[in-house]
This record gives structure tokens, sequence and C-alpha cells, in this order.
């Protein structure tokens, strides 16, 4: 009778699936043939044996306590094991990077006259009672990942975000920042590009803070009696050059190994030369206040640099400050190790060509929403796949299952791994998907490689969103028409999703990420907690559930769908977009390409490229007509033809992404290799990319000649692609 309820699942669609999946130890795999061919839907099984209990239990697990990269070994070893439980093949892949650890960090006010202290920083987040993570024994405090060491005092001089436009601004006002610290907020930039601005324009260290404004209660009730940053959170972050190098500062573009030979610290570029420490807005609002009248007031500069401060009496001034502030940063570097857990499951028919799928696992508190969301999700795919293998299913490639260490120091477990095993990369994995955070709040977002488009709207219209009778696909073009109106969601520009960089930008590998988000509320802070989860973003796990069918159904297809459901055709769009969008932005500099304001080069070669694309898709649509994609057919000769004309599409389809690398990298930023898009060298988040970053190097230099070799070095490139797709 059980054998026929679960039997009965697979045929019905996931709208009818139970609340409660069936338990597969209750199924006679009798009922179930094991051989690649069979009918059964593996995607439907797939929804029947995620369990939000499951996911509960892991989201628990992973934020009993604050774990930063390479520390806590027992939960690389727990995610270990329980690869090993589900019957994958498991290890753990150390390397032994350069990592700092907080010692002793100090934020003070000092009457330089008097020598008086008028004001110390507590560092320090409140204990919310009931909440056992916002009372952790190993909290880290006040800390930068990669902050350089050092003790420093100087006037206070505000600077908004601490991009170089808001320095520019600065000097505009005529405000010295010449040996002063400087004071600015969380946001629009990453945090190194902030300490870098600074470092550049004469100033001694670096203070950044969360402002209500962006992420506490101008947003809504602050936690505990709501999602959003209370006063006293502490956004912790990384402040590595990401836009140069990501990884290990002292193994650029090589994987810091046991016995690999690192280059000096004062050579890498990448780390920062002035101490910086994360603040709260509680601690901020005293600095800030010490600037009142000091200097130009923030609001004659732009309106945007006032923040959400105003209620609590603050005017924002730029300073510099009458007072002296103190910053001490004393850090402790050393080479230490950290621990990725890789899991494989082999591939039947093709076991040579694989998919990879990867989470994070380290956080700079108990990291509830980013990463352990994410981490839970991973671990639960892990089960299903145990299941299922259980039930006779074997993936037709084979599926590597990736939990990184020491992302959140600069993506450094990732980087390293791909690093390692780049020339395998490229010559056999078709795709990477990422889950970050998971869940932080009921919008979804997703950034891709344009190939993906199809097979993402697919997936998502397979799939109901949370307590309703919405498709994820529906709800997901609400959300993604409320900021920008398409008839279509929106997918962001790829490769910024955190550990899917490597992976994009370095190897060519075609990424996906993917995640729900809108309370993002207290990242990186000990509020980042499982009781927050459960109390405001997803109380029955069913954000998590939907997360994981999500990323259960990408994985499966692009692991077991006899041809690869990619579509070039979209790249080639894709592209025409970014030709505009840079084209725009040459409407602001002086230079121009050889042909006028119009990129004539890029635009022949995209368009070569959009009808190479579409004879991929003919081939498709021939091999599914004469032959069917299955290949089943009983003539030796006519079986295989279809097998090549199939091997053919696939390694076209999976391998279009290789094609877009320039072995000479982005100028300045060598370790960055993709022609199309890329980190921008100031304007950069971990969740944005820009076009075609060499030619909008070459636009900032001014430098015509430069730019205009550089529009036909990347149009070569899209031209090789193009000639490609055309191989059969």
């Amino acid at each position: 009778m059980l054998a026929l309820a679960a039997l009965a699942l697979v045929l019905v669609g996931p709208w009818l699936l139970p609340p409660l999946p069936v338990q597969p130890e209750d199924i006679d795999l009798d009922d179930f043939p094991s051989s690649q061919d069979s009918k059964i839907d593996i995607e439907r099984l797939l929804f029947s044996v995620l369990s939000a209990e499951s996911l509960r239990s892991s989201l628990e697990y992973y934020t009993s306590g604050t774990h930063i990269g390479g520390s806590n070994q027992s939960q690389a070893t727990h995610t270990l094991d329980y690869f090993k439980q589900q019957n994958i093949d498991a290890e753990i892949v150390e390397y032994y990077p350069w990592l700092n650890r907080p010692l002793k960090q100090r934020v003070a006010i000092v009457n330089s006259t008097t020598h008086e202290i008028a004001f110390e920083a507590s560092l320090k987040e409140d204990v919310v009672p009931g909440d056992p993570a916002s009372d952790s024994q190993n909290d880290i405090g006040s800390f930068h990942g990669y902050s350089a060491n050092g003790s420093v005092s100087g006037r206070l001089v505000y600077a908004n975000y601490g991009r170089a436009s808001d320095f520019d601004a600065l000097q505009r006002a005529n405000v010295n920042v010449n040996g002063s610290i400087v004071i600015v907020r969380y946001g629009k930039v990453h945090s190194g590009l902030k300490v870098y601005a600074a470092e550049l324009a004469g100033a001694k260290g670096v203070l950044i803070y969360s402002d209500p404004a962006d992420d506490g209660y101008t947003k809504g009730k602050v936690y505990p009696a709501g999602p959003w940053r209370p006063e006293s959170s502490i956004q912790r972050d990384s402040v590595l050059r990401q836009n140069i190098y990501p990884g290990d500062p002292l193994t650029p573009g090589y994987p810091a190994t046991r016995d690999a030979q690192p280059i000096e610290p004062n050579e890498a570029s990448s780390l920062s030369t002035i101490p910086s420490l994360p603040l709260s807005y509680r601690d901020a609002l005293p600095l800030l206040n010490a600037m009142q009248t000091h200097g130009s007031l923030a609001a004659d500069i732009d309106s945007n640099w006032v923040g959400g401060l105003t209620s609590r009496g603050i005017e924002y001034w730029t300073g510099p400050s009458e007072y002296e502030v103190q910053v001490e940063n004393i850090v402790e570097y050393k080479t230490a190790p950290i621990r990725n857990v890789i899991g494989r499951i082999k591939g039947s028919e093709d076991p040579g060509q694989a998919i990879v799928i990867g989470n994070h696992r380290d956080s700079w508190s108990s990291g509830a929403a980013d990463p352990s969301s994410g981490a839970a999700v991973l671990l639960e795919l892990a089960r299903a796949f145990g299941e299922l293998q259980r039930l006779g299913w074997r993936p037709r490639r084979t599926i590597v299952l990736a939990s990184w260490d020491a992302a959140e120091y600069g993506l450094v477990g990732s980087t390293e791994w791909v690093e390692e095993n780049v020339d395998w990369l490229r010559a056999s994995v078709a795709a990477y998907v990422n889950v970050g955070a998971a869940v932080d709040g009921g919008t979804f977002a997703a950034t891709a490689s344009p190939i993906f488009k199809s097979l993402l709207y697919a997936v998502t219209k397979r799939v109901l969103y949370p307590h309703s009778n919405d498709t994820l696909y529906a709800v997901w073009r609400r959300q993604s028409s409320a900021e920008v109106a398409k008839p279509k969601p929106v997918i962001d520009l790829f490769g910024a999703g955190g550990d899917s960089l490597p992976f994009a930008m370095h190897a060519g590998i075609s990424t996906v990420s993917l995640g729900f988000t809108g309370s993002s509320g207290t990242r990186h802070s000990n509020f980042d907690s499982f009781k927050r989860m459960i109390t405001f973003i997803d109380p029955d796990m069913r954000l998590h559930l939907t997360a994981a069918q999500v990323w259960g159904l990408l994985a499966i297809r692009l692991a077991d769908d006899p041809v690869l459901q990619l579509c070039p055709r979209c790249y080639a769009k894709a592209i025409k977009k970014y030709i505009h969008l840079f084209e725009q932005k040459m409407q602001q500099h002086s230079i121009q390409a050889s042909t006028g304001n119009k990129l004539h080069r890029l635009r022949t070669a995209q368009r070569q490229l959009e009808t190479n694309a579409a004879a991929v898709e003919h081939d498709k649509r021939h091999l599914r007509s004469v032959y069917g994609e299955d290949c089943q057919m009983t003539g030796r000769r006519r079986h295989a033809t279809c097998l090549a004309l199939r091997r053919s599409i696939n390694d076209r389809l999976s391998n279009l992404e290789r094609h877009f690398i320039d072995p000479n990298g982005v100028p300045g930023r060598k370790w960055y290799k993709h022609a199309l898009v890329g980190p921008g060298k100031w304007d950069w988040t971990e969740a944005d990319h820009q076009p075609f970053p060499a030619l909008a190097a070459a636009l900032e230099t001014g430098n015509k000649q430069q730019f205009q070799q550089c529009e036909k070095d990347i149009a070569n490139i899209i031209h090789e692609a193009a000639w490609f797709l055309r191989e059969v």
C-alpha cells in the first residue's frame, strides 16, 4: 500500500504533494526500476523526499555557535560524515591561507588638549533574552577580516558611503581628509573599496558603521521586535580588495596548498594598509555628534549624504572634528588551515562531465541567514540525493557537492579550490549552482549567466511559492516588475554572487546564484540567529523548502537532461544589452570607439553569435524530431549518429562560457579573465558586476588607441565563440 502511495506521488504534480514527505525507508524498491531510462519522474519524487523538519534540524545545528573561517572543525567533520551517510563519496580538502584574528580593538574620542577620554565605544552587541546566539561565548567582537594591524589617531571626517566619488565630493568641498580617521556607512560598494578609497585620500584609519537608513529602524521594527538591525548590531565584514583578486592574498592565481610558496604581505595588492573597524550605529552616534557644526553640512554636498540618525538628533556634518579619535586594531596574522568538504555522486552514463553545487559554511557569527540557511539546504539536498540513490536513481552526469570554508574572508575556500582544479573545471564542468544565503526574506532573486535564462524560468514554474497557489515564477515576476517594468522576471548580471565568482570570472564556468532576500537587517551580526529566522523570516521553514526544491530541480535538470537545456541565443541577446549599456556609459566620456559613439565591432560580433546560436537551437530541434534526445533506437549506425550529434550539442552548450575567457585578464586585475562581465574598479558590490571590464578600464584611462584595441580584442573573442557554436 505504501509503495502504491509513493508511486502516486510520482505521477501527480508538486501542487498535490502532502505537507509531510513520504519516508523513503517505507517504499518498496522493487516498484522503481534502477535503469537510467526509467519513466519515474525523479523531480517530483525529489519533492516528496525533501523535508521542512530536516531543514530545521540542520539549520539549528549550523547556527549553534560562531564559526569563522578556519575554525570549528567539528562542523566540517559533521558535513563530511553526513555526506557519507547518504552514500556520497566525500573528503575534506585543506588549504593554508593567510588569515587574521582579532586580539584587541578600541575606538575612543580624546580631547587632544587635556588628553581626557570623551567617549569610548563599547564595540559589543547587546544580549537578547531568549536568543542564545546573542550571548555566544565565541563572539569575535568588532572585527574586519584582512584589516591592517595598528593603532592610529586623527580628527574625524564623515565620507558618506566611502565611495571614490564621495571622497571627490569632499575634495570639492575643501574638506581635508589627509591624516584623518574617516567614518563611512555600510552599503553601495564593497567594504574593501571604502578602505582603499580612504587610503588613497590620505586617511589613517576607517570606521564603517551600519546606518539605520539602510537596514535599521527606518525600514521597520528592529530585532527582537522585528527583523531589522538594532542599535547595538555590528556588521562584521572583510576589507580584502576582491575587485583585484579574491582568495588567499599571498597566493594570487595559484592554490594555497601546504607546500605553496607565498608572496610577501607587502606584495599583496589585495590587502589594505590602514586599520579599519566596524561599528554599531549606537557607537557611531557620539562620533557623528562630535562633528556637529564642523566642516560642511552634509546635506549641502548632496541630500543622499544624510542618513537615518536625524531622528536621534544628528545633523550630518563632514568634519574634521575638533577632538581626535583613536582607533586601535591589534590583529594576529598567521597561516591557518581551512577545510572545504567535497562530495561526489558519480554519473551513470557520462561520469566525465559534471555539475557543481555549493554553499559556504563559515560565518562571522551564528549566521542563520548568511550562510547557514544555504548550508542547511545543501545538507538537505545531500540527504535527498542519497534517498533517490537508494530508490535506484543515478544522475547521468556527475554531481559535485561543495561546502566552502573561509568565504567571508574573501571567497577563500572556493577560490583556492578553483585555482587548484581549473583545468578539470574547464574540461569537465557544465555549470556551477550557488546558494549563499538561501533565505533572508520572501523576495526571490537570481544572478546567472544568460545561458540559464530559459531553464531558470522553467524550473521556477514547477515550484509553488510558499502559502499560495501561485508558482514561484509568477511571484518572482511580480516582485521584479515592482522594481523594473518588465514582462519577465529579472535575472541580474552574473558572476558576482558570492562563491560563483571564481567559477565564472576565473575558470569560465556558467554559474547561477539564487535565494530569497528582502530582510537583510542583521547581516554579519550576532542577531542573524536561528531565533530571528524562525520568528520573523521563515517560521515553518517553507521558504527553505522552496529554496531546496528550486536548487534541487536545477541540479537534477543539469545532471540528468540528455540535452542540456541551456540557451545560447539568450546569451547573444544579453550581450546586445551589455553593448547598449556600455554605449550609454560612453556618452559620459570624451573617448569614442573607432566609428564614433557606437561599438560597431562588438555589434557585428554579437549578430554573428546570435546567428550561430540559432544554429545550435536548430540542431537541438533536429535531434529531437529525427532521433529523440534519449537516442533509444536499435540501429547501430543510427544510434551512433544520434549520440555524436547529442555530444556535439552538449559540448557547445557547456563550453560556450569558456570561449569568453581572455587569458590576458583585465588590465591591472589579471586574475579576472572574463571578457564580458566583471567587477568594477570602483563601483563593485558583492551583488553587482559591470559589462566589459577591460573596456571600462580603457575608457577610464582616456586612451583612445587602447580603447579601440580593446574593443577589437573583445570582438574577436565573441567572433571565436560564435564560430565554436558552428562546430558539429
